[in-house]
């Protein structure tokens, strides 16, 4: 069969199977947007409302009384406060902490190695149960925390963990990490093992040391791997909800508020629906913003 010189069959081929794959996807595809694209949208039309569930006659379009409700909303931006500190120390702990068990589980030999799946348990606890859990652990009469703590000599007397305004947020953040890091360990390990050895092997043969060797080489390549680690988990602590609530709901006095928090109990305490809707829009675009800064901040690093 002579071949088309000016390649009208490779094109049309191409063609057609691009067609036909688009056309695969697209149920699939209409399907994800639907789910997706429509609770945003109805969320940036109720946040132009004032729409209680209280009050049902008295809906009515006020875009601008929303906006000026978010500005002077001094809760609303204690929130915002509140988690992005919370956010910053979990994914740094627990990055950090991730990343020294990833190593040290990385030097097991191949018989212990089922031990990672021991490590995951904290992962696939449900996050009300950590809650609870933790709540008892830092429980002012009988938490292991204060005895520990105390057996230790670190403090005099028992604190009052969950309900100080300084020590609560702190308490929280160690249920986080808990948590959290088996995630990051599982996703270096993966990381770790995909490095070449001959790579690590040429630099102890220049005399690197084991320090040189895992900041110049290791850390180079894990640089994709902590980028979508970290953000990944960025994204889930800013929607963090069921163990903040468990454990202190926003208490005391609003020091371990966040803005998920926030909008929960403005949507199902106070049915204040449009205002709640304004507040997740706001949400959505802080979280945006920050995600595309952490991620050009860090390929520029890189």
């Amino acid at each position: 069969m002579r071949k088309n010189p000016d390649g009208t069959g490779f094109r049309k081929r191409k063609l057609e199977r691009n067609t036909f794959i688009a056309g695969m996807l697209s149920p699939a595809l209409i399907c994800m947007a639907v789910i997706m694209l429509y609770p945003l949208l109805h969320a940036l039309y109720l946040g132009t409302l004032r729409y209680k569930l209280t009050r049902p006659n008295d809906i009515a379009f006020a875009p601008l009384e929303n906006l000026s409700r978010l500005i002077n909303d001094s809760i609303l931006w204690t929130s915002v406060m509140n988690t992005i500190v919370f956010t910053f120390f979990t994914v740094l702990i627990g990055l950090v902490v991730g990343m020294f068990f990833a190593l040290l589980i990385d030097q097991l030999p191949f018989r212990m190695t089922g031990i990672r799946g021991l490590v995951m348990v904290p992962w696939v606890i449900p996050g009300v149960v950590v809650g609870y859990l933790f709540m008892y652990m830092f429980d002012y009469d009988t938490g292991i925390i204060n005895y520990i703590l105390l057996w230790l000599g670190i403090i005099s007397e028992n604190q009052r963990w969950l309900v100080d305004v300084k020590l609560a947020m702190p308490a929280v953040i160690v249920a986080h990490v808990w948590t959290q890091v088996p995630f990051y360990m599982l996703m270096l390990t993966a990381g770790l093992k995909a490095i070449p050895q001959d790579i690590k092997e040429a630099a102890y043969a220049e005399g690197a040391s084991r320090w040189q060797e895992f900041r110049h080489v290791t850390l180079p390549q894990l640089n994709g791997i902590l980028v979508i680690t970290s953000l990944l988990m960025i994204i889930r602590n800013f929607n963090n909800f069921p163990i903040i609530f468990t454990m202190t709901n926003g208490g005391p006095v609003h020091a371990t508020l966040t803005s998920v928090l926030y909008i929960y109990r403005l949507a199902f305490e106070n049915f204040d629906m449009g205002y709640a809707s304004a507040v997740g829009i706001l949400w959505v675009v802080i979280l945006l913003v920050l995600s595309l800064v952490y991620i050009r901040t860090l390929h520029r690093e890189a």
